[in-house]
């Protein structure tokens, strides 16, 4: 049990100020898992096991059994129970945050699962003060994962056509300068857009309303939403696969945006899915323009090739002239024979 502010470690305190930074807590704010922490009585220590179901006394004032005094939730401290670790009793640490003790690979296919199957828990789990590092670091990892799978392929497909032209050792390193061009390139365009996606998605809600977390919650929520990104990391099929892994990770964002700063899901959808769907109307646009554009382009040179144009009326080629007699006696005429010298 952390703080929210600044992760200080809240065990065995009474709720309050934290020592740290200040920041007022409640045992309400987090979720322990049922009857894997113990509440103590203020006056003989008593412990209470957390019952419902997000883990607290039921009820939350009453009479102590032991020494018959009156206490209350916000008197009392909490505890793991006995021979359990203390992350083990939160229902709420995110895994990428408890990497350390898990281990890089369990806490990065734990943070996949939760960012797929429940991105609720993104958003709640996040503390004020994120490491916006370590965020992007995640999701550097699962583009680079999908693009490289993905890429692999066609990658080998080019090596393979240029390898002619080069020996082994020139072929190796060609091949290899592209596939690393090819994945970081990617990886870095596609962290750029992730970061920019969050920061129009936090400007748009707080412009409709306010937010309840800083700038750089906003952000790593939408970074550890990019495990569905992994889905995509499928030999030669990638690119395909690639809308359905942004639409899940869409769907994703708005469940961690509305769990983070405690919106209601349509203005975390509008949030989310506005600037997505502006660009998209930009590119179709765009391509439309270019596609009204190139025709007229094509058809006023073809016009002005043909002939002069003079405002909008189009002359075509003019008539030939007539030959003149120098061009008749410069040239015989058809079907006669040259004068045979004699």
């Amino acid at each position: 049990m952390r703080c929210r502010g600044c992760d200080y470690e809240l065990w065995n305190m009474k709720p309050g100020a934290c020592p740290e930074c200040g920041r007022q807590w409640r045992f309400d704010e987090f979720r322990f898992r049922p009857f894997a922490a113990q509440f103590l009585c203020p006056h003989c220590e008593h412990a209470y096991a957390g019952s419902d179901e997000q883990g607290l006394p039921v009820p939350r004032a009453f009479i102590c059994s032991q020494c018959s005094q009156p206490i209350d939730l916000t008197q009392m401290r909490a505890l793991p129970q006995p021979n359990t670790d203390g992350s083990h009793a939160m229902d709420d640490v995110h895994p990428w945050s408890e990497r350390f003790r898990l281990g890089y690979w369990r806490a990065f296919w734990r943070s996949v699962g939760q960012s797929m199957s429940n991105p609720t828990r993104v958003g709640r789990t996040l503390p004020e003060r994120t490491n916006l590092r370590s965020a992007m670091f995640f999701s550097l990892l699962c583009t680079t994962v999908g693009i490289s799978i993905a890429t692999l392929p066609f990658v080998f497909l080019i090596g393979i056509s240029s390898s002619q032209f080069y020996s082994g050792l020139e072929y190796a390193l060609i091949f290899l300068a592209k596939f690393l061009g090819i994945m970081l390139g990617s990886a870095l365009f596609g962290q750029i857009f992730f970061v920019l996606w969050g920061s129009c998605a936090h400007a748009i809600l707080r412009m409709s309303g306010g937010v309840r977390r800083p700038l750089n919650s906003s952000l790593s929520a939408t970074l550890f939403c990019t495990g569905p990104f992994l889905i995509s990391a499928v030999p030669c099929c990638g690119f395909y696969i690639l809308p359905v892994s942004m639409i899940w990770m869409a769907v994703a964002m708005i469940c961690a945006f509305a769990s983070l700063h405690k919106v209601s899901g349509l203005r975390a959808s509008i949030a989310v899915l506005t600037p997505i769907l502006a660009l998209l109307a930009g590119t179709v646009l765009t391509i439309a323009v270019m596609i009204y554009v190139s025709p007229n382009t094509a058809w006023s040179t073809t016009g002005s090739s043909n002939g002069s144009t003079t405002g909008s009326v189009t002359f075509g080629p003019l008539p030939p002239t007539s030959a003149g007699e120098s061009d008749a006696q410069a040239l015989p005429p058809i079907g006669s024979e040259s004068p045979k010298e004699e």
